[in-house]
């Protein structure tokens, strides 16, 4: 999850300079190599079940091949934000959560004063991809701009046939536009998608760079400036420039939620490998797409809660993950966090330990594509309960082979920060995760990408912590090959499950079992 990103006129003259001055920074990622088989190996002396991580995370991973008919023309939105997989999704949680003895409930998603759109959204309805007549894997993403195109309604059907593809420079002069536009033939530029694609090798000469500041808050804007600048130029052309091809630097996967919210035009994602066709035959090449929004004002999700009581009541500490996802099997964001919330739950109930104060083991919804919707809900109708601590569990327990990321600790209160974080050393992390760099404390006063900002901005006695593996990770919302490429099973890491478990074990037990309050 990440905020949209506006492109005022301060960013664009920062992305013309850089990119111009450092065209080669950002080269592309080498493929993965499918890192587990079918059949995997569980380590055996984790005080947390792996085995039952995995398969609550097989379960939630699989609901986009459960939920969904796509024979029948059903589209898969994997676990979206108020999609039927994510109910199905929903429900299995709830199951699992009263399996575990804990009082379990459902609380619905709504709009509030403070936050009066929490049950909004932007969705597709239908949508496809033709090129030379032949179906293409894709996205695309709706427009989130009223222009002359949609006739200024976000309830459009964009359909078009027959469309030209244009590989364009980064910024095309007024002669090169004049010269499309006087063919009076419609088409679609064609641009790489750099979204979260990192030149390691560069992190290895310059190890700076490998943090989250500059990679997910610089690097990150700087991947969003090339595809938002074509969409800001060609906004003015719109009779004849339809949308935008964004191809993958990865052979098998396409994008599905970048710049969400700033395109002026369709960003139609796709692959790395029909990206390359695309451009060894542009000549040759004619485009057929078809994107139905809908604006609905009425999502219907839930927030599924299983309660553990302490022994004082006065304080709820909050273990959460999200289960929604975007439309992939979202294994590690964030199926296998939301199944070590669990796992935790289950630990806490097979070893009778009851804690000081209530913990709520919560899985948040709309987490993705809905900006935290199920967070910003709970913490704005919960004003009256007292949550001294909220663990957020992120993106986590997955190997991509190379580069190696970091486990990051994101805290709003660096003294808080700095107290869990020598907990979280005593698991030797980074010794015992080979897939792993290490692991980092990030001090964010916002708290974290992820459900947490909404504790730690509506709350100033409120500590948060993110666990979370966030920069450079190739198949950040990535979806592919009938869903099985992208953020899928075959990544889950056991070794690392395990061990991040047990850091966040030890972390909740510190703070609930131990009775340390006062971080300031």
């Amino acid at each position: 999850m990440y905020k949209p990103l506006k492109l005022t006129k301060k960013w664009f003259v920062f992305y013309i300079v850089i990119l111009l001055s450092l065209p080669s920074v950002l080269p592309c990622f080498g493929e993965v190599n499918t890192i587990y088989g079918d059949q995997m190996v569980f380590p055996t002396d984790s005080p947390l079940d792996v085995q039952y991580i995995y398969n609550l995370t097989k379960s939630l991973s699989y609901v986009i091949f459960k939920a969904y008919n796509e024979s029948n023309g059903d589209i898969a939105k994997g676990r979206a934000y108020g999609s039927k997989g994510e109910h199905m999704a929903l429900d299995i949680l709830y199951e699992n959560l009263t399996k575990l003895g804990l009082y379990t409930y459902k609380e619905k998603v709504v709009n509030t004063e403070e936050y009066p759109k929490l049950t909004e959204q932007l969705e597709v309805l239908d949508y496809g991809l033709k090129v030379n007549g032949k179906k293409i894997d894709c996205y695309i993403s709706p427009v989130f701009y009223k222009n002359k195109e949609n006739n200024f309604d976000y309830n459009f059907t964009y359909n078009y046939t027959n469309l030209k593809v244009i590989s364009q420079p980064l910024f095309p002069n007024v002669y090169k536009i004049k010269n499309l536009i006087s063919k009076k033939q419609p088409f679609v530029i064609i641009v790489k998608n750099r979204n979260f694609y990192s030149n390691y090798r560069l992190v290895k000469l310059f190890p700076f760079i490998e943090n989250f500041d500059i990679q997910y808050l610089i690097i990150r804007k700087l991947q969003a400036g090339i595809p938002l600048l074509q969409s800001w130029r060609w906004n003015n052309y719109l009779d004849y420039c339809k949308g935008v091809l964004l191809y993958d630097f990865n052979k098998d996967t396409h994008d599905m939620n970048y710049l969400v919210g700033n395109n002026h035009i369709p960003f139609i994602n796709i692959n790395g490998s029909d990206g390359k066709y695309i451009l060894d035959n542009i000549d040759d090449v004619t485009v057929d797409f078809k994107l139905k929004q809908q604006y609905n004002t009425s999502v219907v999700s839930y927030n599924v809660i299983g309660q553990l009581n302490g022994t004082d009541p006065s304080k709820t500490i909050i273990l959460n993950g999200f289960y929604d996802s975007w439309w992939c099997q979202g294994t590690a964001d964030s199926a296998i966090g939301m199944s070590i919330v669990l796992a935790i739950a289950k630990y806490f109930k097979e070893n009778n330990i009851t804690p000081k104060y209530n913990i709520k083991f919560i899985g948040f919804s709309g987490e993705e594509n809905g900006g935290c919707a199920g967070a910003f809900s709970y913490e704005s109708v919960h004003h009256d309960e007292n949550i001294p601590y909220v663990l957020d569990l992120n993106q986590l327990g997955f190997d991509q082979g190379e580069p190696k990321l970091t486990l990051d600790i994101f805290g709003n209160n660096r003294n808080f920060l700095n107290e869990i974080y020598k907990v979280a050393e005593k698991t030797d992390y980074e010794n015992r995760v080979d897939s792993s760099k290490g692991l980092k404390k990030v001090f964010l006063k916002e708290g974290g990408p992820s459900n947490a900002q909404a504790f730690a901005k509506g709350r100033t006695d409120c500590n948060t912590a993110v666990f979370i593996k966030v920069t450079s990770w190739k198949y950040h919302h990535r979806d592919g090959v009938n869903h099985k490429e992208g953020d899928v099973l075959k990544y889950f890491d056991p070794i690392d499950v395990a061990v991040t478990g047990e850091l966040i074990l030890n972390i909740t037990k510190y703070l609930t079992l131990d009775n340390i309050l006062d971080f300031n």
